[in-house]
């Protein structure tokens, strides 16, 4: 038996051009660089990290505070309403949101293999994240068992501890695990640290770390690529 432990967010769906087209609703304006915006984002991510999987701060307010620090530090022009207006954009954006077709028949065929078990380690707050299972239909291919919100935990990632509440859900050891994340630090730092397999959705082309996963890949059609020869034995 195997498991595939998947991230959510910019992992089994692209959130990127989301956050921008929120920002450029709001603001009127055209990112010019839609790289440096998202790298500026998912920077301050990382910041309010705790409090959100805590419930100490909520999702639009943290989310706000993300929008409007990399709007200031752009220089793009700003009011302090516009950050929460932003996240607001983009949460309405996320209700439309859905898995690609390919996506689709990749999870559809693991989830005809007898050997493997399908699930999900995700990070954020708990409401916010089982409103992203639902949304996506995730339920069709992920046993509500198998998955795991930060949020729900006392624990972040990358910290092995939710590794290993994900091996004692799934009665898998390490080496029959892989974790298929976009966040090095995160998704396989903590599988690195847990003795797990790994793949790394490298969408920013960050630069290639010391601690290297089994497979790195830098698009979602390399992901998919990839993971339907991993289904098919590679």
């Amino acid at each position: 038996m195997r498991g595939v432990v998947f991230d959510i967010d910019d992992t089994l769906y692209c959130r990127q051009f989301m956050l921008v087209e929120a920002a450029e609703a709001v603001l009127n304006v055209k990112v010019s660089d839609w790289r440096e915006f998202i790298k500026i984002f998912y920077e301050k991510s990382d910041v309010n990290m705790a409090g959100l999987e805590s419930g100490e701060v909520t999702t639009r307010d943290t989310n706000g505070w993300r929008y409007n620090e990399t709007f200031r530090l752009l220089g793009l022009p700003y009011k302090p309403q516009d950050g929460g207006l932003a996240a607001d954009a983009y949460l309405e954006l996320q209700s439309h949101m859905k898995l690609s077709g390919e996506m689709k028949k990749v999870l559809d065929a693991f989830a005809s293999e007898p050997g493997t078990i399908l699930a999900i380690l995700t990070a954020g707050e708990s409401k916010h994240q089982w409103n992203k299972v639902d949304m996506l239909g995730l339920d069709k291919w992920f046993p509500r068992s198998n998955i795991i919100v930060t949020g729900d935990t006392p624990y972040s990632k990358p910290d092995v501890r939710l590794f290993k509440m994900m091996e004692e859900r799934l009665g898998l050891a390490p080496d029959n695990l892989w974790m298929i994340g976009d966040n090095y630090d995160k998704d396989i730092v903590g599988a690195l640290d847990a003795g797990w397999h790994s793949v790394w959705l490298n969408r920013r082309d960050l630069p290639t770390p010391d601690r290297l996963p089994d497979f790195e890949v830098r698009t979602d059609e390399e992901l998919t690529d990839l993971l339907m020869r991993m289904c098919k034995g590679l």
